[in-house]
């Protein structure tokens, strides 16, 4: 048998792909004009058919990867891929007017303390007491507005917090694609979007592969080709 040269190696390879044996030619090298008779010509040749199918049978799932696959298609779950993170949170509370008024107030009673201790000389402290004016412009508003409106509130900052949010496993998903267990995903408006095979439908393969399913049955209360209650309670227990 001759030796396969770089171009036919790369053929074989790309026409196992989608079995298109011009376009195997195209991205294997050999020029477009002459693609579609190089392709055929190697199919003819019998050093190349051997070699695609041994490439094919290389490519070909055993009996046991193929229940495995399947097995693992009906036990995956979208929070197999679910990553725990803690995060500091920040919620938008409402408080009314008089709470906003009684933090400025402690807020102002804290400063004008440090003020006292600190210390500061008769500048200093005119440049302190300047910088805390917006604070008590801020709480005689609030004054002003909550004599008109006694229900006036605003939204505001609540106390920082961590919580535990969760996000989704990308590379996981990935490597699960390729391999068979993700079916698909993709960005979507609103994050990441993973669709898994339908569990319901592997379960019936795996009940077909195990012999689960009667193929005579009599007629005393079950159909012909039905399951036992026996075996759907197997099959429940699967899930």
């Amino acid at each position: 048998m001759s030796k396969l040269t770089d171009k036919q190696q790369r053929f074989i390879e790309e026409y196992c792909v989608d079995f298109n044996a011009t376009q195997a030619a195209i991205r294997a090298g050999y020029s477009q004009s002459t693609a579609r008779a190089v392709g055929c010509e190697n199919l003819t040749k019998p050093n190349i058919s051997e070699k695609i199918k041994e490439h094919l049978e290389s490519l070909t799932l055993s009996a046991e990867e193929t229940t495995k696959m399947i097995a693992d298609m009906a036990k995956a779950n979208i929070t197999d891929y679910m990553v725990k993170k803690t995060v500091e949170h920040t919620p938008r509370v409402r408080k009314g007017l008089q709470e906003l008024i009684d933090e400025l107030e402690y807020k102002l009673e804290l400063e004008e303390e440090f003020c006292a201790e600190k210390g500061f000389t008769e500048k200093e402290y005119d440049d302190f007491q300047e910088q805390l004016q917006p604070i008590r412009d801020k709480i005689l508003r609030y004054r002003i507005e909550l004599r008109k409106n006694p229900d006036a509130s605003r939204i505001v900052n609540g106390e920082t917090e961590f919580i535990d949010t969760f996000d989704l496993d990308i590379e996981k998903i990935k490597a699960d694609k390729q391999f068979g267990k993700v079916k698909s995903f993709k960005q979507g408006k609103y994050g990441l979007e993973v669709e898994l095979y339908a569990s319901d439908a592997a379960l019936d393969k795996l009940a077909k592969i195990h012999g689960l399913y009667k193929d005579n049955l009599n007629l005393k209360g079950e159909l012909n080709g039905s399951i036992t209650p026996e075996n759907w309670l197997m099959l429940q227990n699967k899930k």
